[in-house]
């Protein structure tokens, strides 16, 4: 576990909040249903990406990254918020464009600041993925997101419209970092959906997978096309995300070798799998998995994600046991059983809730693991007072 007492970390994440917005609020787009997203293109060992809040949390739009250094780990703020209400500095005037509606201020179209043009902090959970400069993004990543809901704080409302951050460069000041509107059109033919949304970006076919929570059991699959920049239903069967436990479950992931999407959430805290092959034009849901050993979780804080070294899923946060992850692989024959390993931490080692008390913190997708570093690096919550914890995990076979 990194900590600024112990040199993990070089600072904490409210040392970075705008002089106009009071960090009290700005850390809930770490802690409440926003979005945490790997991005190892930027320098050297890459970064994890935060941006969100929205509805019971913050109107701080701001994009901010946890840097990976060889000394430790440093927050940075990458792009300004939007000063919803002025730039001031004073009690008042932060406690308003922390927690006060803006909604005076959106384009609804877009989610919009009507400011400045940067979309609002969205509450959409695991909604957004970075783009390489190897698929087209920039040199440093492009962080996409093509979905949104309950933008801004006080708002339950969201759009279906694309937007990209650029990172061009390591050295652009958080204040001349721009947003760009991906295109003009909205998809519109996408229906009523709910948050949270799940994305998954698959280079293969240039798009952005999208499942949605609200929609019906399963529903239909959708992407974002990022070559026609045009929004598809298309005409498979999609996942049944639907049925996840809660708000606070569940992952999208691309495992690329295999060519296949996977959707993986808890139902009644028991971990649940679904797959289809994205190698199709057309995907449509595969069979059913069958794991070797179920998996209970313990909700909400537990977590999975795809190791691209020792190609297993990883889970945490299973039910009985903060002494171990557990390893899934996914055999040759996709109707075979699911293998299931457990694989312990060293001696005097244990991963639990970053807050057993608040109970909240865990959204899936900060849990990712970095190819760079061949490690996972995960920060479940950003503190109020004293140190920020971030843990890291090595997996085995890495």
């Amino acid at each position: 576990m990194l900590t600024q007492t112990n040199g993990g970390l070089t600072n904490r994440f409210r040392d970075i909040v705008a002089p106009y917005y009071d960090p009290f609020y700005s850390k809930k787009i770490v802690n409440d249903y926003s979005g945490a997203f790997k991005n190892p293109h930027w320098g050297t060992w890459g970064c994890t990406m935060f941006f969100g809040g929205g509805h019971a949390a913050t109107n701080d739009n701001m994009v901010a990254i946890a840097e990976y250094g060889a000394g430790g780990i440093t927050f940075k703020r990458v792009c300004d918020p939007t000063p919803w209400f002025g730039t001031g500095t004073d009690a008042t005037t932060r406690y308003r464009n922390s927690v006060d509606n803006a909604n005076a201020f959106l384009n609804t179209t877009y989610m919009e600041s009507t400011l400045d043009g940067k979309p609002g902090a969205p509450h959409s959970y695991g909604s957004g993925d970075v783009i390489g400069p190897e698929h087209g993004g920039a040199a440093h990543g492009t962080y996409t997101q093509v979905i949104s809901a309950a933008v801004n704080y006080r708002n339950d409302d969201g759009a279906i419209a694309a937007h990209e951050l650029p990172l061009d460069s390591m050295a652009t000041a958080s204040s001349a970092r721009a947003w760009r509107r991906v295109t003009n059109a909205t998809g519109t033919a996408f229906g009523a959906s709910a948050a949270p949304f799940l994305t998954s970006f698959v280079p293969s076919q240039n798009r952005v997978y999208i499942v949605t929570n609200g929609m019906n059991v399963p529903g239909p699959v959708r992407w974002f096309d990022r070559s026609t920049k045009a929004w598809v239903t298309g005409a498979g069967v999609g996942f049944s995300y639907d049925e996840s436990d809660g708000w606070d479950s569940g992952i999208l992931f691309h495992v690329p070798a295999r060519d296949l999407l996977l959707c993986v959430y808890p139902v009644g805290a028991r971990l649940k799998i679904q797959w289809m092959s994205v190698s199709a034009t057309q995907p449509t849901l595969g069979s059913a998995v069958t794991l070797s050993q179920s998996l209970t979780l313990a909700m909400p804080w537990s977590a999975a994600c795809w190791c691209t070294h020792s190609n297993r899923i990883i889970v945490a946060g299973v039910s009985g046991d903060n002494a171990a992850v557990y390893e899934i692989e996914i055999p040759t024959t996709l109707t075979s059983p699911w293998p299931v390993t457990r694989a312990p931490f060293g001696a005097g080692q244990t991963f639990v809730p970053a807050d057993p008390a608040l109970g909240y913190g865990v959204t899936w997708k900060k849990f990712q693991y970095d190819e760079k570093l061949r490690a996972v690096v995960y920060m479940p919550l950003a503190a109020s007072e004293g140190d920020d914890r971030v843990w890291v995990y090595r997996p085995r076979g890495t």
